[in-house]
């Protein structure tokens, strides 16, 4: 990747990733075993009724866990690829740091928000 992209990709090292994903299957499968007994309550929509972009979450890597893939779309489309991407990082053999360009963790982020905006009827 060339030095203008990198100076505008959030880094993270290999290392980070694969706890990150570790950690993913951990609360991910932990939360399959104990049932959704845990009542997560997002911060945000807690205080304010307003939804994060990161809403439905914890629901939807565990659906897509269980794989239903409808219920973890239907919480948040992310989760699905949260998994994926964990998947990815756990398999890949390369030893090099991830480079995240800002305008794709921008644009995720956002489109996001419109999801959970509309799913909760604020849109």
């Amino acid at each position: 990747m060339n030095a203008a992209v990198l100076r505008r990709s959030l880094i993270v090292g290999r290392l980070d990733a694969r706890l990150a994903a570790v950690a993913v299957f951990v609360l991910g499968f932990g939360r399959i075993l104990i049932g959704d007994r845990l009542g997560i309550v997002c911060p945000l929509l807690a205080t304010t009724g307003i939804p994060c972009p990161l809403c439905g979450s914890t629901t939807s890597v565990t659906a897509t866990l269980r794989f239903d893939l409808a219920g973890a779309f239907a919480a948040n489309p992310a989760g699905i690829g949260v998994v994926a991407a964990a998947l990815w990082v756990l398999a890949s053999r390369s030893k090099s740091d991830i480079a995240l360009p800002y305008i794709v963790l921008g644009v995720t982020l956002l489109a996001m928000w419109v999801f959970e905006l509309s799913r909760f009827g604020w849109l």
